[in-house]
C-alpha cells in the first residue's frame, strides 16, 4: 500500500490509503501533465521569438503580445527526445500573430514529427486616421495618428513603424480608420498641368527644355508631356520631382 499524510480540520494527523494502482495512475497522470507543460512552454517561447524578430525587422514601436499554445491529446505518450526538440512555423510566411499552426520535431533516429498551434494576440500602434482623408490626398504626421490596435482584427492589413508613410490615398478614409497597403501609393512626382523639365539623351550629351504634364505621375511612370517650344506632345519617364526624361 502506499500512504499520504494529511491534517484533518482539528489540526490532528491522519493517514489515507490508496490502492497500488491508483498511485501508479496518479504518477503518469503527473508525468504527462509535465510532459505536455514542457512542450508547450517551449512553443510559447518559441512563437515569441519569432514574434520579436519580426517586430524587430519591421520597426514596430512597443506592443502588448499573449500567448496560448495546443497541443494533440497524443503529445503525452511522444517517445522521450535525446536531442533537443526543434520548433517551427508550418508555413514559414504566415503572418507571426493570430492562429499559428506549428511543427515539432524530434530529430533522433527514429524521431518523430507533431503538430501544434499557438493563439497569439498582438496590441501594437498603428497609423490611422486622424480625419477624414480624400482620394488622392498626400499623407502627412499632420492628419495621421498612432492608435494601439488588435492585429487580428486588422484583416487587411496594417501600417506601423516610427514614422508616418509619406505616400497618397488611392481612396477615402474615415476618421479614426486605419491605414492598410492596398490602399497606398507612391506620390505623385508630377502633376497634371505642371511645368516639368524634359531630359533628352544623346551620344554623350543631355539636352533639357520646358515642358508642360498632360498627367500625373510618380517615379518611373510614363506620362504624357507637351514641349513647351516645338507645342509637340511626347511620352516621358518621370525621374524625380518635376523633373522627366525623353524616350525619343
Amino acid at each position: 500500500m502506499s500512504y499520504k499524510k494529511i491534517s484533518a480540520d482539528d489540526g490532528a494527523t491522519r493517514e489515507r490509503r490508496f490502492p497500488p494502482g491508483k498511485s501508479v495512475l496518479l504518477l503518469l497522470l503527473a508525468m504527462t501533465f509535465s510532459v505536455r507543460a514542457d512542450l508547450a512552454g517551449e512553443l510559447s517561447r518559441a512563437a515569441e521569438q519569432r514574434l520579436a524578430h519580426y517586430a524587430n525587422e519591421h520597426d514596430w514601436l512597443p506592443y502588448q503580445a499573449g500567448f496560448s499554445p495546443w497541443l494533440p491529446a497524443g503529445a503525452s505518450r511522444l517517445p522521450e527526445c535525446a536531442q533537443p526538440v526543434r520548433f517551427e512555423p508550418a508555413q514559414a510566411g504566415d503572418a507571426p500573430w493570430g492562429r499559428v499552426p506549428w511543427l515539432i520535431h524530434c530529430p533522433d533516429d527514429p524521431g518523430w514529427t507533431t503538430r501544434a498551434r499557438v493563439e497569439v494576440s498582438v496590441h501594437l500602434p498603428v497609423w490611422v486616421a486622424r480625419e477624414r482623408l480624400r482620394r488622392e490626398q498626400e499623407l502627412s504626421a499632420s492628419v495621421l495618428q498612432l492608435k494601439s490596435l488588435s492585429l487580428e482584427r486588422l484583416h487587411r492589413g496594417f501600417i506601423a513603424g516610427r514614422q508616418p508613410p509619406k505616400q497618397r490615398l488611392l481612396r477615402d478614409l474615415p476618421a479614426g480608420e486605419p491605414l492598410y497597403p492596398a490602399l497606398l501609393a507612391p506620390r505623385w512626382l508630377v502633376k497634371k498641368n505642371e511645368q516639368v523639365v524634359i531630359e533628352a539623351q544623346g551620344n554623350g550629351f543631355t539636352v533639357t527644355t520646358q515642358g508642360l504634364a498632360l498627367t500625373n505621375g510618380s517615379e518611373g511612370e510614363l506620362i504624357r508631356v507637351r514641349n513647351i517650344d516645338s507645342e509637340k506632345i511626347i511620352q516621358a519617364r518621370v525621374v524625380a520631382g518635376n523633373r522627366v526624361q525623353s524616350l525619343r
